[in-house]
């Protein structure tokens, strides 16, 4: 069986859609822009960094009428799955909200950025970090620019809805300083409001 792939998905898109799925990019290029599972995370970040309202559609590519072709159309070094004509949506075996981007983009040059930080927390944000001490909403968009070195992709990030409207991403990150590297079990609790999904929880518990 083949691998599943994946679409990042505008919210109207695929609610518009019955039998078959067709993004506005179909139209624009003559294909649906996929990725694998360890491509995702990294198309996520460099194309919708600012996006948290994102559907992650989870397809199946041996579903009959699927023409999937893997190519690198833009000289990027490695090829891309892509779906050419409308993606008949008994093909998508999962949905849901996607987050890794926006988790990840705590850990960039992001955090640094005061209006993306004031989009992606929740106005009742509070965090509980590695260190045990404690933050608030305002405390952590108001703190001195920060360069964190942490290796992406996260380590075994995974999410699970708690509730339709409710997430909690769970991961690892590896953080390298000065003094060494520095490892933490992290969890989030992302919730969806009428902006669009916004962290509400963080807490970091320190690894050997």
């Amino acid at each position: 069986m083949t691998e599943a792939i994946y679409h990042l998905a505008e919210p109207r898109d695929w609610a518009a859609s019955s039998d078959e799925y067709r993004p506005a990019s179909l139209e624009e290029v003559g294909f649906i822009h996929c990725s694998t599972g360890e491509q995702v995370s990294r198309t996520a970040r460099e194309l919708f960094g600012r996006r948290n309202d994102l559907v992650l559609l989870t397809i199946e590519p041996d579903t009959p009428g699927v023409s999937l072709v893997y190519e690198d159309l833009y000289d990027l070094g490695e090829e891309f799955p892509h779906v050419y004509g409308p993606l008949p949506t008994s093909a998508v075996t999962a949905t849901g909200p996607y987050l890794t981007h926006l988790e990840e983009g705590l850990w960039l040059e992001t955090r640094n950025d005061r209006s993306w930080m004031e989009l992606i927390l929740h106005p009742e944000f509070s965090e509980v970090g590695r260190s045990g001490t404690t933050y608030g909403r305002e405390e952590l968009i108001a703190a001195s620019p920060v360069d964190l070195a942490v290796e992406l992709p996260l380590e075994d990030c995974r999410m699970v809805l708690i509730d339709e409207d409710v997430a909690m991403l769970r991961y690892v990150s590896r953080a390298l300083h000065e003094d060494g590297p520095e490892a933490a079990e992290r969890t989030s609790i992302w919730v969806n409001t009428n902006e669009g999904w916004r962290l509400r929880f963080h807490q970091g518990t320190p690894l050997p």
